[in-house]
């Protein structure tokens, strides 16, 4: 079993009917993977749930994770050090490095620079 962390990326390629993502997806699925998407991703991408079918069958079967009150300095002191600003990069970045995640994001160069700032090497994948 495979921890993998969704970012937004990830979910709009489900979303828009990407069938490889889709197809990765169910993979993950089948193997049991733990597949993970921060709860600020999926408010990224949820705009009319009745026609977005897939990502809403998606989502359920992962494990949305919220945003704590831990979380706000973790993410803000990451943003500081990386020299960046998208809380919900930080967000995901944290999230797979608590859990050694990989990550499927269509941000590669982003995601990789904040894994770095942290000190990790985790995988990152795209959609």
């Amino acid at each position: 079993m495979e921890q993998v962390v969704y970012d937004s990326g990830a979910l709009i390629a489900i979303d828009t009917g990407n069938e490889l993502s889709f197809r990765r997806h169910l993979s993950r699925m089948s193997a049991r993977d733990h597949v993970m998407v921060p709860a600020p991703v999926a408010a990224q991408v949820v705009r009319d749930p009745r026609r977005q079918t897939r990502l809403m069958t998606t989502l359920r079967g992962c494990d949305v994770m919220p945003f704590e009150e831990e979380h706000a300095g973790l993410v803000g002191r990451l943003l500081a050090r990386s020299g960046t600003s998208d809380v919900v990069d930080g967000f995901v970045a944290v999230t797979a490095a608590e859990t050694g995640a990989t990550i499927v994001t269509s941000d590669q160069g982003d995601v990789q620079h904040l894994l770095g700032t942290l000190g990790v090497r985790l995988p990152v994948l795209k959609p």
